[in-house]
């Protein structure tokens, strides 16, 4: 059995519907069983946190926000640290995830 059949097989499962046992997707989204603390974000890495969901490089992100590219390098650091991830990659994913969460605008609209 190959491991995309053996992945295949394991996502049929009962176990894996009824959740007694984690799911690998569930786990790649919340790699520490609970939701990303942004909370500890300033307003200028969540700007940044959002940005970098669309996938831009950091020159780009720091053309957009008005600062410079070194600032970029460091807010993404701050945000990776803060939220206990280990890549920017990890960031962008989250930002997608959690866009709701973090975006101001839909806060905004929303009340």
């Amino acid at each position: 059995m190959t491991n995309q059949e053996a992945e295949r097989d394991y996502l049929r499962s009962p176990l894996h519907r009824s959740g007694e046992m984690h799911c690998p997707c569930e786990l790649a989204v919340h790699p520490a069983g609970h939701e990303p603390a942004f909370n500890e974000l300033t307003d200028r890495e969540r700007q940044v946190l959002i940005l970098l969901g669309g996938g831009l490089p950091n020159r780009t992100l720091a053309r957009k926000l008005g600062i410079a590219e070194r600032t970029v390098k460091a807010h993404v650091a701050h945000i990776v640290g803060k939220l206990g991830l280990r890549t920017r990659l990890e960031a962008a994913v989250i930002s997608n995830v959690y866009h709701n969460q973090i975006c101001p605008g839909l806060h905004l609209r929303d009340g």
